[in-house]
């Protein structure tokens, strides 16, 4: 083409841009004038389409070009015409870089851009996407060959508008398209190239490109694989973005005093950069996106809030183990209890009287007093993201699950790290232990259920891996009476073993049942045996199935007994002390239900803020909730009323792992950051006081 004239004025100079079809030219009738973009259109026709309807097509977006045109940061068109069959227009020439130049040249030189311009390109965009949804347009191929940035004023402008396209999906195909180009020029890394979960679909680059935590959010929800993880159009991603805090401007480290407005959708996000990606199965859908401007100003309002509290400095001490501070392994015969104040931050001396034992006896507390006056009592932090957490059934030995496939044990007492035993590959989904505290049960990624002993804590080496799942394991749970372990799995079925020899009992396929159209098992858990009609064995066996549905089978048999229905997708399911009531964690909050009759008798909503894991404290009074990368947050619910009592904040990830100390005096929290933080009152009651309240009542 170089060379050729077009339309009887426009001489070819040369070809721009890697497409074949964009050529600089300059204009025959006024050569003095500055060049021109000459650009061939070809259209995806209909098959069979008659040239008349194509050129009719042609023509009504020039003249949708021509109204919307006037914009700053769209191309201006200057002429269209049809040569021989083929349709071309004319548009203004820009001075400047295109992005597909900067990015080459920001390859060749090694510097990915920052987030400061990385935001203020997306600003540019977003504004003028705003304006072409606005008139139910989009740009249908979104590129960097089609973004320049013009050397007059610094704006970025889209070219070629010629291109766009009329239609519903306007939004959705032209913010995916933005997100990946910006997740390119902040990592180096072409989309194609970047990894994707096998599992859930969702992009993993987060440890590819240093960004704050909202900004990497934000960018989440331009990319997430789920619609309703999306904006809803490019005016919400707009005010979104612009309502972003500052990198600096966000204190992870402050407290949040209830305030349903700190639960914001763009926090932390989901991949922590300390340790590999784990390859997850559970069902993680968000609540809608509100897209608005009234969602930014939520947005606003939470940061606000935040930074606040840290201003007021509303923690109690601080306690921090090193990584490096580790003393040699150990046995369950040596845990000590020397307390909380042997490992103290040194910036505050620590208070005996304010430390307080796992294993001290429960006190009746009033729910309201002791939800105010918990305090962070101690971070024990290791190299790995907190996959799972158990205690022994005494408080003495404190077992956690590591995404680098590790298991560690520590006495939550002296903050001791006792022993690292490595058994599975990949990523510790979930961990139980026996309810007389002699095995410990785990499962992960590679699939496999282990059994390990927990008298002397051994040699670390498993004694039982059951093999048979054909995905990984998210969920394994233990009889009552110790005897039965159940196992779910990602591959759809729940299999039953006897917990002395491993021998397989039963597989209870979901697939098979056509009420349940989950995409794996994503928790198991045992009914007491009070609940179940008399049957052998004497409970039932609740599971969720990666769908809105929690099913209850009958061990014995696999018949499905009931089928209880929630809104959205279910990610852990627990039962009260008595048997009674199913508790179940969905992306909008935690629904309750009656085991005997399968009535809902009431939901927990916690708003813009997905919950991540429960749990239940050893009386069922007291439920806690932790949320996900959104908000890093922990709620404390008095279950009898249905009230929230306190917001935790101070994580500096999403919560993965909660549970109570055998007591319910203690919580212990294990984050994807690494660090296990444990949670207790501000002044512990004494066992005097605790009977001295029983008697008062």
């Amino acid at each position: 083409m170089v060379g050729q004239t077009l339309g009887g004025r426009y001489q070819i100079l040369e070809e721009l841009g890697s497409s074949g079809q964009t050529y600089l030219a300059q204009d025959g009738h006024r050569p003095e004038q500055s060049w021109v973009v000459i650009r061939r259109w070809q259209p995806r026709s209909p098959k069979g389409e008659e040239p008349s309807a194509a050129r009719q097509r042609f023509e009504q977006a020039m003249a949708l070009w021509e109204r919307l045109g006037s914009h700053e940061c769209i191309s201006r068109l200057l002429t269209y015409f049809e040569q021989e069959g083929d349709f071309y227009w004319v548009e203004e020439w820009i001075e400047g870089q295109t992005l597909e130049q900067a990015l080459r040249q920001a390859t060749e030189q090694g510097q990915p851009w920052t987030e400061a311009e990385v935001r203020a390109f997306l600003q540019d965009v977003l504004q003028t996407l705003a304006l072409l949804h606005s008139e139910g347009v989009n740009c249908c191929n979104l590129e960097p060959s089609r973004l320049i940035c013009r050397r007059a004023d610094g704006r970025w402008v889209v070219l070629g508008l010629g291109c766009c396209n009329s239609g519903p999906e306007a939004a959705d195909s032209d913010l995916e398209a933005l997100g990946l180009i910006a997740i390119q020029v902040l990592s180096g890394i072409p989309p194609h190239k970047l990894f994707r979960d096998p599992l859930t679909g969702e992009l993993r680059w987060h440890d590819l490109a240093p960004t704050s935590a909202p900004f990497a959010a934000f960018l989440d929800c331009l990319v997430g694989c789920d619609p309703r993880q999306r904006f809803a159009s490019a005016a919400a991603a707009l005010a979104a973005l612009q309502a972003l805090p500052l990198a600096e401007g966000v204190s992870p480290g402050a407290e949040i005093l209830p305030d349903p407005v700190a639960a914001a959708p763009l926090q932390e996000p989901t991949t922590p950069p300390r340790s590999s990606v784990s390859l997850r199965a559970r069902f993680w859908i968000p609540p809608l996106w509100a897209g608005s401007s009234l969602a930014a100003l939520l947005v606003l309002l939470g940061v606000a809030a935040w930074q606040l509290a840290a201003n007021l400095s509303l923690w109690g001490e601080k306690a921090i183990v090193p990584r490096d501070s580790v003393p040699p392994a150990g046995t369950r015969a040596n845990l000590g209890s020397a307390g909380l104040k042997s490992f103290s931050s040194p910036e505050q001396p620590p208070n005996p009287s304010r430390t307080g034992s796992l294993s001290s006896s429960s006190p009746a507390l009033n729910l309201a007093d002791w939800a105010k006056s918990l305090r962070l009592k101690a971070t024990l932090e290791g190299p790995a993201a907190i996959t799972a957490l158990a205690i022994s059934p005494d408080g003495d030995l404190l077992v956690a699950g590591g995404d680098d496939g590790v298991i560690r044990f520590w006495d939550p007492q002296a903050g001791q790290l006792l022993q690292s035993w490595v058994g599975h590959e990949g990523s510790i989904e979930t961990l139980a232990i026996s309810p007389d505290g002699t095995f410990l049960v785990s499962g992960g990624a590679d699939k496999t259920v282990r059994v390990w002993d927990l008298v002397t804590l051994g040699d670390g080496v498993p004694r039982l891996q059951l093999q048979g799942h054909t995905e990984l394991i998210n969920s394994v749970a233990i009889s009552p009476d110790g005897r039965w372990i159940a196992s779910g799995s990602a591959d759809r079925t729940i299999r039953l073993w006897q917990a002395e020899d491993g021998q397989l009992v039963r597989t209870i396929d979901s697939a098979a049942h056509p009420v349940t159209q989950g995409s794996g098992i994503t928790a198991v858990a045992f009914a007491p045996s009070g609940v179940a009609e008399k049957r052998s064995p004497p409970w039932i066996l609740v599971a969720a199935n990666g769908d809105p549905t929690v099913h209850l089978w009958d061990p014995g048999s696999g018949a499905l007994l009931k089928t209880l229905e929630a809104d959205y997708p279910i990610e852990q399911v627990l039962l009260s002390p008595d048997g009674r009531h199913l508790l179940a964690a969905s992306a909008s909050g935690v629904w309750i239900w009656n085991v005997g009759t399968g009535s809902l008798e009431r939901t927990l909503a916690q708003p813009l803020s997905g919950l991540a894991t429960l749990a239940l404290s050893p009386d069922g009074r007291l439920l806690a909730s932790g949320t996900d990368h959104r908000a890093q947050q922990i709620k404390l619910w008095d279950l009898g009323s249905g009230k929230e009592l306190r917001t935790l904040g101070g994580q500096t990830w999403m919560v993965s792992a909660l549970l109570f100390g055998p007591n319910g005096q203690t919580l212990l929290s294990g984050g994807a950051d690494g660090a296990i933080r444990i949670w207790g009152p501000e002044h512990p009651a004494s066992e005097g006081d605790s009977a001295l309240r029983n008697r008062a009542r």
